[in-house]
């Protein structure tokens, strides 16, 4: 199995204008996924741009009118909370912007695609969009019975071969030792960290042979 095995969903509302990658495809973090229709987007951009510009002229018309005793502290003030207002609303715009484009979280292949061109997306439906899992690191996990705690040490080696495929084999570690024991089976959880094999033939949902190392067999 994998960490990193996500359903990505939109950042905002909007309709999708273009795919940018499909099912099967590798990607890399941030890569593009897909667009939304950024044409209200980019006009709301330029509005909030147009206000900045307008309040950061106003503010140091007032600062300049109150160094020449002109204007009062207050006249001041009002212009400065304005101007942090268009400031917070432009830095809003592009970031309403820049989460138009739906992007992957990380490393991965995109294993299920669902989003359509022309398709409406919100904000608060979490509709999922794509399906992205991660290649590795490739993880393990086993349940060995409390006698054996002794045995097991974080570190320790590890011979992985596929179960289906005995001729796959590389090594991990152990990463993980759970420190409790489940009352009803008696066991508890060890996880391994797989290296990827020579072919890139494990993936994923196989079923795998683990021979743990120790030092007197």
């Amino acid at each position: 199995m994998v960490d990193h095995d996500v359903a990505v969903t939109t950042r905002v509302s909007g309709v999708i204008a273009a795919i940018d990658a499909d099912r099967g495809a590798f990607v890399r973090r941030n890569q593009a996924l897909a667009t939304l229709d950024q044409s209200e987007f980019q006009l709301d951009l330029q509005a909030a741009e147009e206000t900045y510009r307008l309040r950061t002229a106003e503010l140091a018309r007032a600062r300049e009118l109150f160094a020449q005793k002109l204007a009062s502290q207050a006249e001041v003030d009002t212009r400065s909370a304005a101007y942090e207002v268009a400031r917070v609303e432009l830095e809003k715009a592009k970031l309403i912007m820049t989460r138009s484009v739906i992007r992957a979280p990380f490393d991965g292949v995109i294993t299920e695609r669902f989003a359509r061109i022309g398709q409406k997306v919100l904000l608060d439906d979490n509709t999922p969009l794509f399906k992205i899992t991660a290649l590795e690191p490739l993880l393990t996990r086993v349940y060995f019975p409390e006698q054996t705690i002794g045995r097991l040490r974080l570190g320790q080696t590890v011979l992985v071969s596929a179960a289906e495929f005995p001729t796959v084999t590389t090594t991990g570690k152990v990463t993980f030792l759970s420190p409790i024991v489940d009352p009803g089976s008696g066991s508890f959880q060890v996880m391994v960290t797989v290296a990827r094999d020579a072919g890139k033939v494990l993936r994923p949902g196989m079923s795998v042979n683990l021979r743990f190392v120790d030092e007197q067999r």
